[in-house]
């Protein structure tokens, strides 16, 4: 552990900083005792003008009548003014800027005496990056298959089906709507609602609208509820599906079910149970013709091969776009491994509750203070993510990256072209998203990894 001592003493204040770690400081602050006594005196002046004791008029309370019933109180309102007023003004005189909530620790007072307290803080680390260059990093190929292109086409040719009813067996693909109750609960056969109680089918949204996104509504009549679900899908557990394939619309059976080793709910997780599955209806998606008629109405197509071929640029360009974000993850994850360093924890946790939403403990079924397993799962991916954004704030601050308005003018028109879009429809949509210094941002980081490319190796 490094330990450097600064102090600096004024008339009223004296501030020792030690340093723990590359980015951990321990404030020692003392606060002179003739200020203690000033901050007392107006932590009494102030009790007393709100006081209202029985024998004395407002605000004419004797000092030693408050002394002998409210010297406690005085005394921790006073120390807790104090050290506030002290600590901020110690980041303020060193130029600190602190991450995440402060650690106040001992605090030694006495009446009469200085008021010394010491508390922990995290700053944002200065890096000390030694290698930016001579990485080996191999961007991955670029290619576009006429499978590729042909799964495109027929997902917006299935996106434009119509869902229409029809009798017999369902196929796969197919839109079912089923009810699936369990048998042999107290009082009958049991609504079920969603995997956790035990309905086999994975998906339980709230809409009745029709679609292959599984969703489900309750019935009239308090009747068990009614999911719609396309077969094939994984949105059902395999031997409820197996089940529904047997019936027609109208029918239901009672089925011996066995629940997966992972299903959602650990009280059933390899369980077997006795359902009735009724299918209530079947719907197909029926295809429109994919000619030159299905092109137009997809977009200002005049062919199908037009379409075909517009897919083929976009893919080709999208993966392109893949190619180059893993080239810059590659490279600053070679720069990370080539110059250790840690991310402050405060930092991992403000990034974690940003993602996840909450912090350690912060969930329902959460113990207090512990952190939730989602977040021990990401930890590692975000403090990654982290060490790239600082190595990135370095590089750009290191090379003195910046970007003018010619600079913007240029990007702008050059992403354009690549993508073969209007220049001032694609500059006027990024301001929308984030203003002017939004798209600087994005010039200054474009110019930064293009400096970097230069001084590695790109296979």
């Amino acid at each position: 552990m490094v330990r450097t001592q600064s102090t600096t003493p004024d008339s009223a204040l004296d501030i020792a900083i030690e340093e723990r770690e590359a980015w951990k400081r321990r404030l020692t602050i003392t606060v002179d005792a003739a200020r203690v006594a000033r901050a007392r005196r107006k932590e009494r002046e102030r009790l007393s003008g709100k006081l209202r004791l029985k024998g004395f008029r407002a605000g004419k309370v004797p000092q030693q009548v408050i002394e002998q019933r409210y010297g406690e109180l005085v005394d921790q309102r006073t120390v807790q003014r104090l050290v506030e007023d002290a600590y901020r003004e110690a980041v303020r005189r060193h130029h600190l800027e602190p991450i995440g909530a402060p650690q106040f620790g001992e605090v030694r007072y006495a009446r009469g005496e200085n008021l010394t307290f010491q508390v922990d803080i995290e700053i944002m680390p200065t890096l000390k990056l030694d290698r930016l260059a001579g990485f080996r990093i191999r961007r991955p190929e670029v290619s576009a298959s006429e499978d590729d292109v042909e799964a495109v086409v027929q997902r917006l040719r299935e996106e434009r089906g119509v869902w229409e009813p029809r009798e017999g067996s369902p196929e796969e693909g197919d839109l079912v709507a089923v009810r699936i109750t369990r048998m042999g609960e107290e009082g009958g056969a049991e609504g079920m609602t969603g995997p956790e109680s035990g309905s086999g089918v994975r998906a339980a949204g709230a809409s009745s609208a029709e679609g292959g996104e599984g969703q489900s509504s309750r019935a009239e009549g308090g009747e068990a509820e009614l999911y719609r679900f396309p077969l094939g899908s994984g949105y059902a557990i395999e031997e409820v599906e197996k089940a529904i394939y047997t019936l027609r619309p109208g029918e239901s059976g009672k089925f011996t079910v066995r629940f997966p080793e992972d299903f959602g709910d650990a009280a059933l997780a390899g369980k077997t149970r006795q359902l009735e599955i009724e299918l209530a209806e079947i719907k197909h998606r029926r295809l429109v013709p994919l000619d030159d008629d299905f092109a137009s109405e997809v977009g200002d197509f005049e062919t199908l091969e037009a379409l075909r071929r517009q897919v083929r640029e976009d893919l080709l360009r999208h993966r392109d776009e893949e190619a180059e974000q893993t080239v810059r993850d590659e490279i600053m994850d070679s720069i990370i491994q080539a110059n250790s360093f840690d991310v402050p924890a405060s930092l991992v946790e403000s990034y974690l509750d940003r993602l996840l939403g909450a912090g350690p403990g912060e969930g329902e079924d959460d113990e207090p203070n512990q952190p939730s397993e989602a977040r021990t799962s990401v930890r590692p991916i975000a403090e990654q993510q982290l060490k790239r954004e600082l190595v990135l704030e370095h590089v750009i601050e290191h090379l003195e990256i910046e970007a003018s308005d010619a600079d913007l003018d240029s990007f702008v028109q050059e992403v354009a072209e690549r993508r073969g879009a209007d220049a001032a429809e694609l500059r006027r949509r990024w301001l929308r998203k984030g203003g002017p210094e939004s798209l600087r941002r994005r010039v200054v980081v474009d110019r930064a990894f293009e400096r970097l490319k230069g001084l590695s190796t790109i296979e």
